[in-house]
């Protein structure tokens, strides 16, 4: 059947006309040709003059219904009819002739004709055998698609049974992966991800569940989140809801290529649904997200009721991002009534990140001393480490395989950075390698309430900070250089080009009069003093330096703001360094260049990566210990 039908489930919907038909006309009268060519207006026409026309024109395209005269080629006509037949199986084909030409006509229907018209023709006849043919393909189409529902009715009870026995499944997490794979099967989508509400407190959501190709999906987010990435990606979004009961959601991709044999559910876009509609599969959809979702209620009710179930992620020492965004809501109700800070930190490990050649082993303290997984990391160990560089009273949750957690109560700014380094310590693993940076780490921190009122809100900031550190400049120097001079020269040397990197802690090109970096520096100052507690470290000599600058405007100590003022001209290679680093409750920042005849050239960023190192260099170079 060559009959053009949109998807499986639309012909029983559509109305007789909207099915197009390829029509081919073998005859040689022009009045005929007319007189097709002013009826058939919806269907495909393919008219032919004579014979070697008429079947090269069916070589090309199969016709559904074909009119072959007879009388054509003194009865070579007759022939065509049976030649035809053999070309295109499914087409119906009907014989023209005159009266004079009854006999080969009989002949024609004997052959496999489905019937035979005298010519001349009237428009009716041809309307009424070209809609009967219309009929026929409806009706199969109809046959099909009812043996396919029938199928799928069958099919359907066994989905139902698996739906059903959600509730015995060991957590929530493995019902979500039940459920993904039910709807995978039940609607041929080509992915499925499930994203599961954390706690009562918080209307964050987890994905818990992932099948098929949709890496791309977050990991969690507000519930505008995920579904501004259905959006993005073109998803079908089912709610997992029954009245005020929500669990969360279920997100489907569709095969490539297929449209009306997909549920017509909710898109993220809209609450309509989409016109063509497949009764059963979209009964079939509302049925088991219905039963899902009371089993999933269910799971979440048993894991609250039992406590220790719901804290602890099965697969490391870290706990669920249940129990961490639980405790998290706890942290914020605390903090804004008694005005306190807490920090959270997004804590990621690339397994697919290559270091530079001297550092190729900067990850090998992260692998797993057994055989480990695909990814080449094992995310028990990685959370053993992270543990070791926390303090008791924080909480580390584990979000993905690949993606940590870390709630810090009480904590602001500073200490948030210190507790930076010490993760980056403990990736260093010994003496030997102190000081280098791991890549593959990327950390980011964000502090209530300078960040952010709502956890989501802090989650979004920390994860985007984290994958800004992809961009820091330390990644493209080697750290094992000794002197202070080639630290800042191959600083000064990496400075991009004019156009200017995107991310928030690319290094941005510094080309400025002493005394504009001067009126810079005093921005940036006046900046971090606003957020509380500040860290400066700065070159400092006489005349007009970034030194002179920020002893004149902390001119009145504070308590909490401690400055570093250092003389680095006696260090080789620093007599025309300018270098300032900023350490503040909301932020980092930091500026090398060299003065060169009253203007400052090299690079500033607001990278902590950066500010970090630079001003543990500073310290060393001047004697000084920085961190503890």
């Amino acid at each position: 059947m060559t009959a053009s039908v949109e998807g499986v489930w639309s012909p029983s919907r559509a109305p007789v006309h909207e099915i197009s038909l390829k029509v081919l006309a073998v005859i040689a009268d022009e009045a005929t040709h007319t007189l097709f060519s002013r009826v058939i207006t919806s269907d495909e026409l393919m008219l032919a003059s004579d014979l070697a026309e008429g079947i090269a024109l069916a070589e090309t395209a199969a016709p559904d219904v074909a009119f072959i005269d007879v009388g054509l080629g003194d009865g070579a006509g007759l022939a065509m009819v049976h030649h035809l037949k053999a070309l295109a199986p499914e087409a119906t084909v009907f014989a023209l002739a005159t009266r004079s030409q009854l006999e080969a006509g009989a002949h024609a229907v004997a052959l496999g004709g489905a019937g035979l018209f005298l010519l001349p023709l009237g428009g009716d006849e041809v309307l009424n055998a070209v809609g009967s043919v219309r009929v026929r393909f409806v009706e199969r189409a109809l046959r099909v698609q009812l043996e396919q529902e029938s199928a799928r009715s069958a099919r359907a009870a066994g989905w139902i049974a698996r739906v059903a026995e959600l509730a015995d499944a060991r957590d929530r997490n493995a019902a979500a992966q039940q459920v993904a794979e039910v709807f995978v099967e039940a609607t041929g989508a080509a992915a499925a991800a499930v994203y599961l509400t954390v706690g009562e407190r918080s209307t964050e959501l987890t994905r818990s569940a992932l099948t098929g190709p949709l890496d791309r999906a977050p990991a969690y987010g507000s519930e505008a989140d995920i579904l501004d990435f259905a959006r993005r990606e073109q998803l079908i979004v089912v709610p997992l809801a029954l009245r005020r009961l929500s669990a969360g959601h279920l997100l489907l991709q569709k095969e490539p290529g297929r449209s009306s044999a997909f549920p017509s559910v909710r898109r993220p876009d809209s609450s309509v649904s989409t016109s063509r509609r497949a009764p059963l599969l979209d009964g079939l959809v509302k049925l088991l997200a219905t039963q899902a979702t009371t089993a999933l209620a269910l799971l979440g009710e048993r894991e609250r009721s039992t406590g220790g179930a719901a804290m602890k992620d099965p697969a490391s020492s870290a706990y669920s991002f249940a129990y961490y965004v639980d405790v998290a809501g706890r942290e914020i109700d605390k903090a804004k009534r008694h005005g306190r800070r807490f920090t959270i930190a997004t804590i990621v490990i690339e397994p697919d990140a290559t270091a530079a050649p001297e550092r190729q082993d900067d990850l090998s303290y992260w692998r797993a001393t057994p055989p480990p997984p695909a990814n080449g990391l094992n995310p028990g160990q990685v959370a053993e480490h992270l543990l070791r560089a926390v303090r008791d009273t924080d909480i580390l949750a584990r979000v993905d395989e690949n993606e940590f957690h870390l709630l810090m109560p009480e904590t602001a700014g500073l200490e948030a950075h210190a507790c930076h380094r010490r993760m980056l310590s403990r990736v260093a693993g010994s003496e030997k390698r102190a000081g280098y940076l791991p890549k593959g780490l990327l950390v980011g921190i964000a502090t209530f309430p300078h960040d952010g009122q709502g956890l989501a809100q802090l989650l979004r900031i920390a994860r985007r900070r984290a994958e800004a550190t992809k961009s820091s400049i330390l990644h493209r120097i080697p750290q094992d250089r000794r002197s202070i001079g080639e630290i800042f020269s191959l600083l000064v040397r990496e400075a991009p080009s004019a156009e200017g990197p995107s991310a928030i802690s690319a290094p941005r090109a510094l080309d400025l009069s002493v005394t504009d970096t001067v009126l810079l520096a005093t921005s940036v100052i006046r900046n971090a003093l606003r957020g509380g507690a500040v860290l400066i470290l700065v070159a400092h000599h006489d005349g007009l330096s970034l030194g002179a600058q920020v002893k004149a405007l902390l001119a009145s100590p504070r308590d909490d703001v401690v400055v570093h003022a250092l003389d680095l001209r006696s260090a080789p290679g620093c007599d025309d360094i300018e270098a300032l680093c900023v350490l503040a409750e909301h932020g980092a920042y930091a500026l090398v260049g060299r003065n060169q005849g009253g203007f400052v050239k090299g690079i500033h960023a607001a990278d902590p990566l950066l500010a970090d190192f630079l001003a543990e260099r500073l310290g060393r170079a001047a004697g000084l210990r920085v961190f503890g």
